[in-house]
């Protein structure tokens, strides 16, 4: 065991040149992909100065001590967050423990932090607030996202793997090159490595390249170097390799009824837009017609009466909601420019918190989510009872006159306009908090019982809380699938209501859903946006490898869509190609996957064009988000290359 902050030769790595960062999880993951970031001062050596956060590889040693004032966070493989020494319940400083002899993961790191005050902006304020046991965090290096290994350096005569790809990514081709280098030991002197079972040259540089043949799907790939009797070093890769089947490649304006409508205020502001979309290569225009507040944009409403949008009340929009049928008229202008038409809906979503503003909600209270938060201290409420009651407020998937409502929205959206196709969006649960209604006890108990199984403790079966920490109960894989399994049967009627209306009318109207990228974390939500056929494999490194179960998989629901769009919003091409990837081994390509880029976000020509080709080269289009960040000069620029 080492000896408290005892540096080992050739270990140090000093963070200020390549400026590192730890982001913690993003507090909500629905709302925004990244979390509060602060800058990592050292790898495995304890600067001078009386604040610092450093990161502790196994190059440490097995374990560090975390002193008595200190906070501590120890991350296993994947940024899985395990554990945390000294952390603050929510309000409150920490109850100072320690000192804490801390393990350092074998394929993970500690972060440790010191600093003379505890306030807000301090590096142990940092860690003892904003991270928590099963969160999934980044590293950092120059702003792009990377690993431990990409920080760390390997001390003297130690061996690393360095690999020349991320962990995910998707290839064109039925083979690929897995290149990378190796490094430590004696100069020129390199052990075996081996890929994938295969014996892999190694130059005198430690470099290496190895081409291997791919089948079609998802490949797993094993890296491997081992000298005499110590441990083998390996990394592992996932790689889809995409069929080159031709399919309709699309190019689709998304445009958010709130952001955007009091920009329309006549058929003329339509058409000019339009116009714009036509000329820089849009290919379809995915419109908002009922918005988080449930209000809608359209007229032709006999089955659920819905408040029209221009009916919202904000006192700080100088500029009010036109009174007119945006979907008719979009229908209309669209149609003679030949755009496709798809009419979106927030299906659960029916407010506002934030705002105030609830189309309906506030006459259907019994409609409403019932959350069991950790702010609660334990106490199961209605969503907008909560100390916490988030930004959307939800209705409850599970009961039947929501389902009834939201399912009458798309029959009157299709029996009264030539749409294209309609779009579920927040097709889902809230997040994992939600919903714990009496129905969904009731519903579950009779889940359980067809498994040959008993519910004893609401809700602590199914998890419990210590402090701001979840803690799973025996029945939490059960309730993921459960939840599941709510969404899935709801977008199986949807797509069985749709396919009744085309049979009748001869209409070829499509069911498509946007979701968010990240698959990993998305069995919270409830939304298993999969292919039935996908199987998790622990070089994926998902949050929750467990989560995959037989029922689980069962539900997923891709195969009752046209098409899937996923938004990946991350802000560098390589996480966003990572999660393009990912859509690619969720689903198995059984659909077209259309990536969802945030104008917002790549907000140059540069940028754009970086991640449009690869939208274009790994997915089988675009969806750019949204309209009221457009840029046009830059889009025509951008779309005409590709």
């Amino acid at each position: 065991m080492n000896e408290p902050f005892k540096p080992h030769k050739g270990s140090e790595v000093d963070m200020l040149a390549i400026h590192a960062q730890v982001e913690a999880a993003p507090e909500d993951i629905t709302i925004t992909l990244e979390g509060q970031r602060h800058a990592i001062t050292a790898v495995n050596t304890i600067p001078v100065a009386e604040e610092w956060l450093v990161l502790f590889t196994s190059a440490w040693g097995e374990s560090v001590t975390v002193p008595e004032n200190g906070v501590a966070v120890q991350v296993g493989a994947g940024g899985l967050v395990l554990r945390v020494v000294n952390e603050a319940p929510v309000g409150f400083a920490p109850a100072w423990s320690g000192p804490t002899i801390l393990d350092i993961p074998e394929d993970g790191y500690v972060l440790l932090a010191l600093d003379p005050l505890y306030a807000p902006e301090s590096s142990r304020f940092f860690l003892s607030t904003c991270f928590r046991k099963g969160d999934r965090i980044k590293l950092r290096k120059d702003g792009a996202v990377t690993d431990h290994h990409g920080l760390a350096g390997a001390a003297d005569h130690e061996f690393s793997l360095y690999l020349n790809h991320p962990s995910v990514y998707t290839e064109t081709q039925t083979v690929t090159t897995v290149s990378g280098n190796v490094s430590g030991g004696n100069a020129g002197e390199f052990p075996a490595l081996m890929v994938n079972g295969e014996a892999a040259v190694v130059d005198e540089q430690g470099a290496f390249a190895h081409k291997l043949k791919l089948a079609l799907g998802v490949n797993f790939v094993d890296v491997e170097i081992k000298a005499g009797n110590e441990t083998p070093v390996a990394r592992s890769l996932a790689i889809f390799s995409k069929s080159r089947a031709e399919r309709k490649q699309r190019t689709i304006l998304w445009i958010d009824q709130r952001a955007n409508s009091g920009k329309l205020q006549s058929a003329d502001a339509v058409r000019k837009l339009l116009q714009r979309a036509k000329h820089a290569g849009v290919t379809d225009i995915a419109l908002d017609v009922k918005g988080v507040e449930g209000y809608v944009s359209y007229f032709k409403n006999p089955l659920t009466r819905r408040p029209h949008m221009s009916e919202l009340v904000n006192a700080k929009q100088s500029t009010p909601y036109p009174k007119l049928d945006l979907l008719q008229i979009f229908i209309e202008e669209g149609h003679q420019l030949g755009l496709a038409i798809h009419a979106s809906m927030n299906v659960f979503a029916e407010g506002s918190i934030v705002r105030g503003q609830y189309a309906i909600l506030n006459e259907h209270p019994e409609w409403e989510e019932m959350v069991y938060k950790h702010q609660d201290e334990g106490v199961i409420k209605r969503q907008r009872d909560s100390s916490a009651p988030g930004l959307v407020a939800f209705a409850n998937p599970l009961h039947e006159k929501v389902r009834e409502h939201q399912l009458a929205a798309f029959r009157e959206v299709m029996a009264g306009y030539q749409v294209d196709g309609i779009i579920l969006d927040r097709g889902r649960y809230d997040n994992e908090t939600a919903d714990f209604s009496p129905l969904a006890c009731s519903r579950f108990e009779a889940y359980l019982a067809e498994r040959g199984k008993r519910l004893h403790r609401w809700p602590e079966d199914i998890f419990d809380y210590q402090g701001n920490t979840r803690i799973d109960g025996p029945l939490i894989l059960d309730w993921w699938a459960f939840r599941a399994g709510v969404i899935t049967s709801f977008v199986a009627e949807v797509k069985e209501m749709v396919d009744g209306h085309n049979r009748q009318t001869g209409s070829d109207v499509l069911l498509s859903a946007y979701v968010g990228s990240w698959f990993d974390t998305y069995y919270v939500n409830g939304a298993n946006w999969a292919s039935p056929d996908f199987q998790y494999d622990s070089r994926l490194q998902f949050q929750e490898g467990s989560v995959y179960t037989k029922d689980y998989r069962g539900t997923g629901y891709v195969r009752h869509l046209d098409f899937l769009m996923i938004g990946t919003y991350q802000d560098t091409l390589a996480e966003v190609e990572k999660y393009m990837a990912l859509g690619n081994i969720a689903t198995g390509g059984e659909v077209p996957v259309y990536a969802g880029i945030s104008l917002n976000q790549m907000n140059s020509a540069e940028r754009q064009g970086e991640v449009f080709r690869s939208a274009f080269r790994y997915t089988d289009g675009l969806m750019l988000f949204d309209a009221s960040h457009a840029d046009w000069d830059m889009l025509n620029q951008s779309l005409k290359k590709e």
